[in-house]
């Protein structure tokens, strides 16, 4: 955890978080304010859980720290993540944009590792984030993911839900 500065270390013992269907979470943890001086830890969650099913995408070390640095170099980007036993095993990163009625925050990647999947993680991570997003003066939260992937239906049972606006794009 010195690697992540004490001072930003929030713990907690068992507490009473679920994710649906309802897995508790069981084991204490602590969540950490992601920086772009400690992003580097999360490089290995990264890649063990967007190299493993369904996601198989073949990061490299070197590019996933280039990829995690480059988005806390964003002005307003915010990170966090959730450690057991002083290790990461969920993150979740993204920023702060001004829209009309208020200030939204964009969800650019958000992570647990696979022996943390439905043990209630995630959404322990998720409701810390939001709580840190409420006190920013945040309104709204939105991110994308595929309508076919199990994370979907994680994003669903916290609430979230399919929106208008549809993805384009175009090679280069």
């Amino acid at each position: 955890m010195a690697a992540y500065g004490a001072a930003s270390v929030v713990r907690y013992a068992c507490l009473p978080v679920f994710s649906l269907p309802l897995f508790p979470m069981t084991q204490p943890f602590a969540t950490v304010a992601l920086t772009a001086e400690n992003i580097a830890g999360c490089a290995d969650l990264y890649l063990g859980v967007f190299n493993a099913p369904p996601w198989n995408d073949g990061w490299e070390r070197a590019t996933v720290v280039e990829r995690l640095a480059a988005f806390m170099a964003f002005p307003a980007a915010r990170g966090m993540a959730l450690l057991v036993e002083e290790a990461p095993v969920a993150m979740v990163l993204g920023w702060k944009e001004r829209w009309v009625n208020g200030w939204t925050f964009h969800i650019k990647e958000m992570c647990v590792a696979g022996h943390m999947q439905r043990q209630g993680a995630g959404s322990a991570l998720m409701r810390a984030l939001e709580d840190v997003l409420r006190r920013d003066e945040v309104v709204s939260m939105n991110l994308q993911t595929l309508e076919e992937a199990p994370a979907f239906g994680f994003y669903e049972g916290l609430g979230y839900r399919k929106g208008r606006v549809v993805m384009l794009g175009k090679r280069l």
